[in-house]
């Protein structure tokens, strides 16, 4: 079953892990492992029964409590995923992964300030997270502060070069500001990282078309 889990064949993975929840009906790590096949299969209901299961039978085990977490947040049961990664920062108060899903968490919630403060707790302790650096250019971006928004967007490229994101939205600053040339330059880069960034051409040609270049 967790070859076949490993190797992509998730369907029959999940065929094994129920036939074998028959013969151990209290066995962790199967109903844990059963979490997983159904959260590759989407199947965020069963992922979610499956987890509270693994749970039940081995409350100590934070892996599925962690992942328990990432599960709500599919759900959009957003404080019961607060929960679960708090739970998992009783234990390891430095593991920055759960800090970043606290701050989505309250990204989705709409409360920018909790996630402000959770995806600056992310980097202190991985300043390499660059998904946390760009949600918070995002927050500043929201909250008017475009300067400290661009640093971050170009702290995200500092570690990624290729991150398409990051120049779409200083792309989308500069023209704003009406910095034109900044602007085509970097949706200019997101369209070459990402040919299938629509918006991205939409300004784009936009901008063009203000530049006078109809080519």
């Amino acid at each position: 079953a967790v070859l076949l889990l490993d190797v992509g064949y998730s369907e029959e993975a999940l065929q094994n892990f129920l036939y074998l929840s028959q013969i151990f009906k209290e066995d962790s790590g199967i109903y844990y492992n059963l979490g997983i096949v159904y959260e590759k299969l989407k199947n965020y209901k069963k992922a979610k029964e499956s987890y509270l299961k693994a749970i039940e039978y081995s409350p100590e085990e934070v892996d599925a409590v962690y992942n328990l977490g990432l599960v709500y947040i599919e759900l959009k049961e957003y404080d019961k995923a607060i929960d679960c990664f708090n739970r998992v920062l009783e234990t390891d108060g430095n593991d920055s992964n759960s800090f970043f899903n606290i701050g989505i968490a309250n990204f989705k919630k709409g409360d920018l300030i909790q996630a402000l403060d959770n995806f600056q707790k992310t980097v202190e302790l991985n300043d390499d997270d660059i998904y946390a650096h760009f949600y918070i250019g995002n927050i500043f971006k929201e909250f008017g502060d475009n300067e400290t928004a661009k640093e971050k967007f170009k702290k995200v490229i500092s570690i990624s070069p290729d991150y398409s994101w990051a120049y779409y939205n200083l792309g989308v600053i500069a023209y704003e500001e009406g910095n034109i040339d900044n602007a085509i330059t970097n949706l200019s880069k997101t369209i070459e990282l990402n040919p299938k960034d629509v918006e991205a051409y939409i300004i784009y040609a936009k901008l063009l078309a203000q530049s006078g270049d109809y080519m």
